[in-house]
């Protein structure tokens, strides 16, 4: 047991993943943005459809809202000025972290403007806004900047780390493990999902645009309680095959695959897209494309899960 806790804990890995996790991750949430731009008055300033106080009304403490954010600003600025200010921001501050500039700072600003928005439109925000701050929150607490980026070009001995690539690629797979581990445990632990009730119910949502309308093309039940099973299975033991070696792959894809289905099944990209950033960053990188694990000596008894 020793020993293979010294050999998942002191494996060798490459920075790839985290350059991937650092541009995958700034692309989706500026793709994110810029897909409510013109949107951004509508669901978030004093204009919203919904008002700002309903959105708030069930809040137990304060919190730095994107109202608050504008109405600061507008102290130097008129109300369109101040939008504007925070709509390219926001933008800034992704590109900042996609080309690697000081992008644990910028990650902590964008974390805090992110917020902002699922504190003041809470009736909008779903999985992929949680996953989101999770992941900026990833950005600062990794050597971001260190790899394949401006920062290291322009001050490549400020931009110097010497943290464990290890941790980071250990927390991150944690992490992962953890989420889909107690998402699948929850859905076993009820009945909608041993049925099929909640895949036949997702897919029949009168307002949901799909790709794929595959509640008007399938009415047997039994293809809705497999893909429920299907989904508990892969979540439920995703801790344990994508921790092995030789169901590493399999699982990886079936995840990915899943992840794709609910995309065009239920038009979730952004949540999936994200999802899918997490699982090629734990378990692809350093495992499967060309720049593998640094060599090492490792103990052969180890050599089947890592």
């Amino acid at each position: 047991m020793k020993t293979i806790t010294n050999s998942i804990f002191s494996k060798p890995f490459t920075p790839d993943f985290i350059v991937f996790f650092r541009i995958a991750t700034g692309i989706i949430i500026l793709i994110h943005f810029l897909s409510f731009w013109k949107d951004f008055d509508l669901l978030y300033t004093n204009n919203s459809i919904i008002p700002l106080e309903l959105h708030t009304i069930y809040g137990t403490y304060n919190v730095l809202t994107v109202e608050s954010i504008l109405a600061f600003f507008n102290n130097f600025l008129d109300n369109h000025q101040s939008i504007l200010l925070f709509k390219f921001s926001y933008i800034f501050l992704c590109l900042m972290i996609i080309s690697g500039f000081f992008s644990r700072l910028s990650a902590i600003i964008l974390i805090i403007l992110q917020i902002s928005f699922i504190k003041s439109g809470s009736l909008f925000f779903y999985g992929a806004d949680f996953f989101t701050s999770m992941s900026l929150f990833y950005i600062v607490i990794f050597p971001s900047s260190s790899y394949f980026s401006i920062q290291k070009k322009l001050f490549p001995l400020f931009s110097e780390s010497k943290q464990s690539l290890t941790l980071c690629k250990r927390l991150i797979q944690i992490h992962l493990c953890l989420a889909y581990f107690f998402s699948g445990l929850d859905k076993i632990l009820g009945f909608n999902w041993w049925n099929g009730e909640s895949v036949w119910k997702a897919v029949h949502l009168p307002n949901l645009y799909s790709y794929i309308e595959i509640g008007n093309h399938i009415q047997n039940p039994l293809f809705y309680i497999i893909l429920g099973w299907g989904v508990i299975i892969i979540e439920l033991f995703y801790p344990i095959f994508i921790n092995i070696n030789k169901t590493r792959k399999i699982w990886l894809m079936l995840t990915i695959s899943m992840h794709l289905g609910i995309i065009l099944s239920f038009n979730l990209f952004f949540f999936s897209s994200i999802m899918i950033v997490w699982n090629l960053t734990s378990y692809y990188f350093n495992y499967y494309h060309e720049n593998k694990t640094i060599s090492t000596h490792s103990h052969p008894s180890a050599s089947g899960i890592y």
